[in-house]
């Protein structure tokens, strides 16, 4: 048998951190391992390409974060983890990693929005919320714990 698989949506933010630290405490609970994923947007790369800037540099830029300071914490809490640069609309680049990769759970960050800007701009999180296929922890931005989970 394997042992469990998390999926971690991540950007940095204060939310996406909070999320990195539940997740922590679960997987060392567990035993799961941790796919730690960021999303770079497609829409990114398409105004990169109409300018006609390579978006190679910005990827291993980002690649780069998450083998180092983003995956420092799981790192330091001796969790097995994996990282993933997707590419694509986050919510659905979330989605199809989880489906690919075969994750039991989904963890993202929440960010407390006004009603208004949800309906407008809508979040990732929501979106993931609304469309996944398998169990997603949304973790609020003001979530703590006592374990050294940074």
């Amino acid at each position: 048998m394997t042992a469990p698989a998390i999926l971690l949506a991540y950007d940095d933010s204060p939310a996406a951190r909070a999320a990195r630290r539940w997740a922590i405490g679960h997987a060392k609970t567990t035993g799961a391992r941790v796919l730690l994923t960021y999303v770079v947007s497609s829409i990114s790369e398409w105004e990169l390409a109409a300018v006609q800037i390579d978006p190679g540099p910005i990827r291993r830029h980002f690649q780069e974060r998450l083998d180092t300071a983003w995956s420092e914490p799981l790192r330091k809490a001796g969790v097995a983890y994996e990282t993933r640069l997707l590419v694509g609309r986050p919510a659905e680049a979330v989605l199809q990693c989880a489906r690919r990769e075969d994750v039991d759970l989904i963890v993202v960050g929440m960010t407390t929005r006004g009603v208004l800007h949800e309906i407008i701009a809508g979040s990732t999180a929501t979106a993931v919320l609304h469309h996944a296929q398998r169990p997603v922890v949304a973790v609020p931005a003001s979530w703590q714990t006592d374990t050294d989970g940074s």
